[in-house]
């Protein structure tokens, strides 16, 4: 099993293996963010699509989903995530 310092959890946790399909992007956040994070991302993104009624066939509604997400994992992204936060349950 290949380890990951995560940023969002402070841990050391596992790597990410699948393809993310996120182009120059995905190199970092292998990087930088353990596969539970990632886990957890994958729920609040359909949140934040559902919150904010994202139209992913926009370009404004990609950029608004990938500062989202670059924000929830710690990557160097600011924007406010407290509507989200506090309506995000994480899985068990």
């Amino acid at each position: 099993m290949a380890a990951v310092q995560c940023v969002k959890c402070a841990k050391e946790g596992e790597a990410i293996t699948d393809t993310l399909f996120m182009g120059k992007l995905e190199s970092e956040i292998k990087a930088k963010v353990c596969k539970d994070c990632w886990k957890q991302w994958e729920g609040m993104r359909v949140m934040v699509i559902n919150e904010y009624q994202v139209n992913l066939g926009e370009e404004s509604g990609r950029e608004l989903v990938k500062k989202q997400m670059r924000a929830f994992l710690n990557l160097g992204e600011t924007v406010d995530t407290s509507k989200l936060q506090q309506n995000f349950k994480p899985q068990a």
